[in-house]
This record gives C-alpha cells, sequence and structure tokens, in this order.
C-alpha cells in the first residue's frame, strides 16, 4: 500500500482513543503501512508523547488554529489519508478536509451524549459525519451516525501469553477518566461499603473532574495517570462501572494480561462478556458491583483461571486485529 495515514487527534491526557491509536499504529506499522500522528495543539500530554517515543512514532502539532490545520494539510500530497479520532478532531478534520477539497476518514469511539458544550459537539461531530467514511466502535455509535461501519476496537496480543496469577486479598480496580459517565462514584461507594471485608481491596486508576471526589479509605489506593504497564500487576480484577461506554480498550488489554472482567451492561460490553469469561451485571450500580466481587471470592482458582482463557480465547478470535486491518485498508485504498 502506497499512502501514508495521518492520524489526527486533540489529545490532553491518556485515555481510550490514545491507547486506540497506539494499538492502530502499531498494526499499521507491522503491516508495512506508514503511519504518523497529527496534534490539533501541544497540551503538553507528556506521557502521551513518552508512549509514543517509545515506539517510535512520529508524531508532529499544528497551533490549534483552523488555518494552522489548513496549512499543514494542503502540505500533505493526495496519497495521504486523514484520519480522525475523538469529536473536535473529527469535527475539524472534517470541515479542513471539505474546505480544501481532501477525503476525511473518522472513527467514533465515544458512547456518551454529554451535557452543556459536550452535547453540542457531539451533536455536530454526528451531523458531519455525511463528510467522511466512518467507523464506529459498537453498533450503538454506528446507528447514530451517517453511513458507518463497525470496527470493533483491537490489541496487539503478547508473544507470551502472561498467566493468571490471584493475591489475597483480591485487589479490584478501576482504570479509566474519573467522570460522570465513568461512574467513578460507585467504585468510591463500593469501597467503602466494603471496608471491613478484609479480603478485597481496591485500586484507582486515572484522571479527571471526580478526582476532587475520592474518599480517604483505607481498602482504597488512588495512583492517578499511570502507565499501561505498571497498572496490571496491580490488580487482579477489572470492575467497569460504567454509565455509558463504547468498545472500552481498558476491556480488552485487562483481558490481554489475563485479568478478571466485572462490568455493567454498557455499549458492545454484553457482546463480548458473559458467565463463561467474566461477570456481567444487568446494572452497573454498587450492589450489583458487591454481589460480583463476592461471587468472585467464592470461586476456586480453577474456576478463575476458566473464566480468564475463555475470554483470551474471545480476544484471539475477534481482537487481534486481522479483520479490522481488512476494513481498514479498504477504506484507505479507496480515499
Amino acid at each position: 500500500m502506497n499512502c501514508h495515514v495521518v492520524l489526527f487527534v486533540d489529545s490532553s491526557m491518556i485515555g481510550g482513543i490514545e491507547t486506540h491509536i497506539l494499538e492502530l499504529y502499531k498494526l499499521l506499522n507491522n503491516n508495512h503501512v506508514g503511519c504518523s500522528v497529527l496534534f490539533y495543539q501541544n497540551h503538553q500530554n507528556q506521557e502521551f508523547y513518552k508512549l509514543l517515543d517509545k515506539e517510535k512514532v512520529e508524531y508532529t502539532f499544528v497551533k490549534g488554529t483552523l488555518s494552522s490545520l489548513i496549512k499543514q494539510l494542503t502540505q500533505y500530497d493526495k496519497q495521504t489519508v486523514i484520519h480522525t479520532h475523538g469529536y473536535k478532531a473529527g469535527i475539524l478534520g472534517r470541515v479542513t478536509c471539505k474546505l480544501i477539497g481532501r477525503h476525511c476518514i473518522s472513527t467514533y469511539h465515544a458512547g456518551e451524549v454529554g451535557t452543556g458544550k459536550m452535547w453540542l459537539y457531539n451533536k455536530l461531530d454526528l451531523w458531519l459525519s455525511r463528510f467522511s467514511t466512518n467507523f464506529a466502535v459498537s453498533n450503538k455509535i454506528k446507528n447514530t451516525i451517517h453511513n458507518a461501519t463497525l470496527l470493533e476496537n483491537f490489541i496487539d496480543l503478547p508473544l507470551i501469553k502472561p498467566q493468571y496469577e490471584s493475591s489475597k486479598p483480591l485487589r479490584v480496580g478501576f482504570v479509566g477518566r474519573l467522570s460522570y459517565e465513568k461512574a467513578p462514584d460507585i467504585f468510591f461507594s463500593l469501597a467503602k461499603n466494603m471496608q471491613e471485608n478484609l479480603n478485597v481491596s481496591f485500586h484507582l486508576f486515572g484522571d479527571g473532574p471526580m478526582k476532587k471526589d475520592i474518599p480517604e479509605l483505607n481498602n482504597l489506593h488512588y495512583y492517578g495517570l499511570a502507565k499501561r504497564d505498571d497498572i496490571w500487576h496491580k490488580i487482579d480484577v477489572l470492575l467497569i462501572c460504567s454509565r455509558e461506554e463504547g468498545l472500552p480498550m481498558t476491556l480488552l488489554e485487562a483481558m490481554a494480561e489475563n485479568k478478571l472482567v466485572i462490568s455493567s451492561p454498557v455499549g458492545a460490553i454484553p457482546s463480548i462478556i458473559n458467565h463463561t469469561n467474566g461477570l456481567l451485571m444487568s446494572e452497573g450500580n454498587e450492589q450489583e458491583c458487591q454481589h460480583c466481587i463476592e461471587t468472585l471470592l467464592t470461586l476456586t482458582p480453577e474456576n478463575r483461571i476458566s473464566m480468564t482463557r475463555n475470554a483470551y480465547t474471545v480476544l484471539e478470535e475477534r481482537f487481534s486485529g486481522k479483520k479490522q486491518l481488512s476494513l481498514l485498508l479498504n477504506a484507505y485504498n479507496t480515499h
């Protein structure tokens, strides 16, 4: 394939979109497709830049204005594909490509509607979907977008499959943005309600507007933003108590690391997690979270290992990138 792919994003933290971009770069690079990252502006997102440097990803910045973006995109030759990620990059990328007569490809990641300005931006992002070739990471998101194709998230699987190991107490982790749609408040309440249970501890990774609400509890450990490699050896269970989701990258990462998963039934998760490979709640409230944790505590090591093995099999069959690469190359080649 002769084209070069530019992944356009406006990134100020490390979240699902940033993780997706890293995985997408690895998938394209491993299949001999040239790829780089373009940032709308420099938010001093040093941790993400370090991850890009580690993978030897080429990246550049424009000045955070529409005119600087237009200038940058007009410098690319006709074989360059513009692929946007996130609502802001999607809006600006599609408008700019329309103005300069270039084709735009967009991936829609977020399932939340939002409120206030976020609601308005998401509505504009959806309306402008008619000006791009579109992918969505879940069917729920796909059904809200003009002429979109399902492109489920994917992950570069390790050459050596990790072994399941469990500790005592059982370490339950929350990994994600501390914002309402991710429901860290449920995680806080759960830790508070289970203070007396010495068989379980709670571990919180992430940053966001609800950081100020983290309670001081003996069984709740807060790490802030952490490198992905520093997260998974500190937890045994990933708890997703989100109110809204698409297809969270943290879910795939946990499965790849042979971690147990408990999740609320949001986004694409019910099509992945079931009673054979994890625990899926009917509602993501603190009572059901606690019930699932207590259920895990009663399982034998053999039962837990069986769950993680089944989850890894799903990952290999559905989320290893083979199908996704075919869809992407088709879109890139017809730009």
